[in-house]
């Protein structure tokens, strides 16, 4: 099973600004290696060293995640790092056969559905695009950002087939050797989380939720879904100061994710759906905590915990 991340902000996409790179290249050149300049091998070295939050951005599109399982494809969330995977799917996987892809939706607010009209995979004929949600009337929402006071093409003139499926709440769906199970999550206007599991890996997609108590009926119901899980992306949109002001706004925070993850022993924590409003630095400092967080709440733990940025991979 192969998780690569395409989109990792929440609420609006947050391109990176002029100051944040020029920034960025001062900061690069002042720790610069010395003589590194006259070598370029030094050189090299010294950059791929680097966190991509020094060399390279954390990114800044909205909400979108791979899974691939041998010749499957999943999606979790359209937000505009769809944009980048239906290129990359154009480029490098379609075929005149046609493909099948399945597209599962946490919640449709607007962050995770925005990137769908731009989804190339959308105009070949012969491909079929399946959506999941267990929100009843999710097409009907979809179909709506469509509609011509909106966007100018209408779901229907992408000449791809397209299927809708409304999944039962914390029901499994199996396609082919893959399951996907839905849980409901704290989220205005309700969200999904999903967990996947295939030849005895699994993995959690656990955004846009709040968890205000871990001892709550529907939050120890979803820990037993996360239990033992390789690998959670979870929502840490928040710093604990802020999930304390903003209750009731649907996000956590990385702390809570740390507790959540050492309650399910989970084996590695992805940090997710970064606030719009911060820059890498910042993110980065937010991630520097919660691993300060981690060793001096836990410290006889193997939780292991990571940043999400754009194109991470990692294999299960």
């Amino acid at each position: 099973m192969l998780v690569k991340i395409w989109g990792v902000r929440g609420s609006v996409p947050t391109p990176i600004t002029n100051k944040q790179f020029k920034d960025k290249v001062f900061r690069l050149i002042k720790n610069l290696p010395k003589n590194s300049l006259n070598d370029e091998n030094l050189l090299k070295t010294h950059l791929n060293s680097l966190p991509v939050s020094e060399f390279g951005v954390i990114g800044g599109n909205t909400s979108c995640v791979e899974v691939s399982v041998g010749n499957q494809l999943f999606i979790f969330d359209m937000g505009t790092g769809i944009i980048k995977l239906g290129n990359h799917i154009v480029k490098n996987l379609q075929n005149k056969k046609g493909m099948e892809i399945h597209i599962f939706l946490s919640h449709t607010h607007w962050d995770h559905i925005m990137g769908l009209p731009y989804f190339k995979p959308l105009f070949f004929p012969k491909n079929t695009i399946n959506f999941y949600s267990p929100h009843p009337n999710f097409e009907k929402r979809i179909r709506l950002q469509q509609d011509f006071r909106f966007f100018p093409v209408s779901l229907d003139k992408f000449s791809s087939k397209k299927r809708f499926i409304t999944l039962k709440r914390e029901a499994i769906t199996e396609i082919n050797d893959v399951k996907i199970t839905n849980f409901p999550q704290n989220h205005p206007g309700g969200s999904f989380g999903y967990k996947i599991e295939h030849d005895n890996k699994k993995f959690i997609y656990c955004t846009d939720t709040e968890y205000q108590n871990l001892h709550t009926r529907q939050a120890q119901t979803n820990l037993i879904h996360m239990q033992n899980s390789d690998l959670m992306i979870f929502d840490a949109q928040y710093t604990f100061e802020e999930a304390i002001h903003k209750e009731d706004w649907g996000h956590s925070s990385a702390l809570v994710g740390i507790d959540m993850a050492i309650e399910a022993n989970i084996k590695k924590l992805l940090l997710f759906h970064h606030e719009p409003d911060r820059n890498d630095s910042e993110i980065v400092d937010i991630f520097q905590k919660a691993k300060n967080y981690l060793k001096m709440n836990f410290p006889d733990s193997k939780l292991e915990i990571g940043l999400a940025t754009e194109e991470l991979e990692i294999t299960l």
